[in-house]
């Protein structure tokens, strides 16, 4: 008798699927990577809600960008985790001319300070202020080698083919990074070693 249950799609046969405009597939993927690219955007963003619309944002460029998406090992989640790097940095940017803008409006009262959902999210997720903040001052083609190949663990073959550069770009880079952190990041010298490592 044949096995009659169900096989899951693997994400390439997703991808196919919702290059037809398939929303089933989209769904799917949205489940499958949500998680980690949630985790993703908090530790670049400055809240939850924030952490949230970036992750919103790479979902929706998924979907946008469907006929480009690479998988990489059958996987779409480095081409997501690349997405989310470059939509924190595009928000970041946004934001600090959005302050820069109100900055010049004169206030009656005090703004609320977000800091503790900031703590809480830093603590969460064991990251100190000080390498969140060396993170956050990489350019985003440094931020997406360094998120790919070392948050992520992807080999730089891979991080390669995401990021549609040469794998010796990918190393170089890689390496360029490592050696501008250790440098940054001297006072937490375990953590560093332990990020750049």
């Amino acid at each position: 008798m044949p096995d009659i249950r169900e096989r899951t799609p693997d994400d390439g046969e997703l991808l196919f699927r919702l290059s037809r405009g398939d929303e089933p597939a989209y769904r799917m993927l949205h489940e499958r990577h949500q998680a980690p690219v949630f985790r993703m955007s908090l530790v670049l963003m400055r809240t939850t809600w924030d952490a949230e619309e970036v992750a919103a944002t790479a979902f929706f460029e998924l979907w946008r960008k469907r006929d480009k998406v690479r998988v990489v090992e059958g996987s779409v989640l480095p081409w997501l985790l690349a997405t989310t790097s470059y939509a924190a940095k595009n928000s970041l940017r946004s934001r600090r001319r959005y302050q820069r803008l109100l900055s010049r409006i004169p206030r009656d009262g005090d703004v609320p300070d977000h800091a503790d959902e900031v703590a809480r999210a830093m603590d969460f997720l064991k990251i100190s202020r000080g390498v969140r903040d060396a993170l956050l001052a990489l350019n985003t083609r440094d931020a997406s080698v360094l998120v790919l190949c070392v948050v992520h663990e992807l080999p730089a073959s891979e991080a390669a083919i995401v990021l549609g550069i040469p794998e010796g770009t990918v190393k170089s880079r890689l390496s360029r990074v490592k050696a501008r952190l250790r440098g940054t990041l001297q006072e937490y010298s375990s953590t560093a070693e332990e990020a750049t490592a």
